[in-house]
């Protein structure tokens, strides 16, 4: 009778376990249901429950961890992970699984650290090796990056990610024929890929092979229309290419799509410089200075747009607006003494072209203007030194030349002078300036009849 007793309890264990089991599975699945439907507190639910019954059910810390992962619940995720590797220390994606959470927690010492361990367990863990080879991205160790997405590659030759990862490595370390093979095998893989005709584009828009460029954005466009990235590089392509025509429908393309990226305005000002429309320039930097009231170039291009329509005052301001915003090339003062000296405010020129100087000494075009202005106030030896330090500087300078000869005329030397302008029209001449070059031999014969009249 006891053994009867002990037989029935027997059976009624087996069938609660088995009822268990049974209530399990159903947990689990449902679970797993509520994750392809990212229904992730649902998800999780069903895995609590499980685990009341099972706390020893490896897998549930698995796919839990998961759910709290795509919660951003990042601390829990670990948590389950090492839940999971303390019931089975050899589980190679455990560790897979908590590397790279380690990793969004920027934790990379750690994630590295389970990257090893995972491929200590399983050295073909070509999951493995992606993930750490983007933390060695990460930390710039690109050599190991490298090593890591070829060992991928090598596992498995059709992961497309991994030779694109790999040639944006070789972008960033100037390899670029190395890139542009990855980027190429990418495309054979995925033909439909936008981003790897832009990136390759990208490559060879720094090599200057501008032709290659452009087609590569063209198709990353056909992919993508509203592709912003390949539609302004196409720009800068043909812009390199001097196809400005071009140039300004890649950039007007880029506004219509988006009208607040006030670079693009910048570089079609810099076109409609290319056509001398001036108006059109300063509407354009005005338009990029609205948009980025602290980018000191757009003041110094409108600056030079409103030198060039002899708005002066305008282009002073302009200027100084940029040298406060710490725009210290020395052409930005250049330009201003420049705008002073047709304002014939002398004093604030000279001051500029001082300052230019002190930035850029060895600028014989600084030298001969600041020559001009001590020539027009009869300061003689003055011009006669800053055009003789120009002429040093660059001893083909024919208006220096031609400077100095007409200053030593007005000091009466007049063999000095007659020599000055002959160099400068010998100059004029090889520099294909003929009209220039005839009327200083003009002036040369005018003052040599003078001379000898003189005599």
């Amino acid at each position: 009778m006891k053994a009867r007793n002990k037989n029935s309890q027997q059976i009624y264990r087996d069938a609660i376990a088995k009822f268990d089991r049974d209530i399990i599975e159903t947990y689990y699945k449902r679970g797993k249901t509520y994750l392809k439907l990212k229904d992730y507190i649902e998800a999780i639910q069903d895995f609590n429950t499980i685990l009341k019954l099972n706390p020893r059910d490896t897998r549930v810390y698995l796919v839990r961890g998961y759910a709290y992962g795509e919660l951003k619940n990042y601390q829990q995720e670990i948590a389950d992970y090492t839940a999971a590797i303390r019931l089975e220390p050899r589980l190679a994606k455990a560790y897979r699984s908590r590397g790279f959470t380690q990793g969004i927690l920027q934790n990379y010492a750690e994630a590295i650290a389970d990257f090893n361990q995972a491929l200590d367990l399983n050295p073909d863990y070509t999951q493995a090796y992606y993930n750490r080879a983007c933390i060695y991205n990460i930390l710039s160790e690109y050599p190991k990056a490298i090593a890591d997405f070829t060992e991928v590659i090598r596992l498995d030759p059709h992961n497309a990610a991994a030779y694109y990862r790999r040639a944006n490595i070789y972008n960033v370390r100037q390899e670029y024929q190395k890139a542009i093979a990855d980027f190429t095998e990418v495309i054979r893989l995925n033909p439909d890929k936008a981003k790897a005709y832009r990136s390759r584009g990208n490559v060879n828009l720094k090599l200057k092979c501008l032709h290659s460029a452009i087609i590569d954005y063209s198709q990353a466009i056909l992919l993508n229309p509203q592709d912003l990235h390949s539609i302004y590089n196409q720009g800068k392509a043909y812009y390199q290419l001097k196809d400005y025509r071009n140039a300004l429908d890649r950039y007007n393309e880029v506004i219509r799509i988006q009208p607040e990226l006030s670079s693009v305005y910048r570089d079609r000002a810099n076109i409609y410089g290319k056509f001398k429309d001036y108006p059109q320039v300063i509407a354009d930097y005005s338009t990029a200075i609205d948009l980025n009231p602290d980018h000191a170039e757009a003041y110094y291009h409108r600056g030079n747009a409103y030198n060039f329509l002899r708005e002066y005052q305008q282009a002073i301001i302009d200027y100084t607006r940029a040298i406060s915003l710490n725009f210290t090339q020395s052409n930005v003062y250049y330009n201003r003494g420049i705008a002073y000296s047709c304002l014939r405010q002398y004093r604030s020129a000279i001051s500029d072209y001082n300052q230019a100087l002190a930035i850029n000494p060895k600028s014989a075009v600084i030298y001969n203007n600041r020559g001009n202005i001590h020539q027009e106030r009869n300061e003689y030896q003055s011009a006669l030194a800053d055009y003789t330090q120009a002429i040093f500087f660059d001893p083909d300078y024919a208006d220096a030349y031609y400077n100095r000869g007409l200053v030593y005329h007005s000091l009466q030397e007049q063999k000095k002078s007659i020599k000055d302008l002959a160099l400068a029209a010998d100059l004029f001449q090889k520099q294909g300036k003929l009209n220039v070059a005839q009327k200083t031999r003009e002036k040369i014969q005018k003052l040599f009849d003078n001379h000898k009249v003189l005599q």
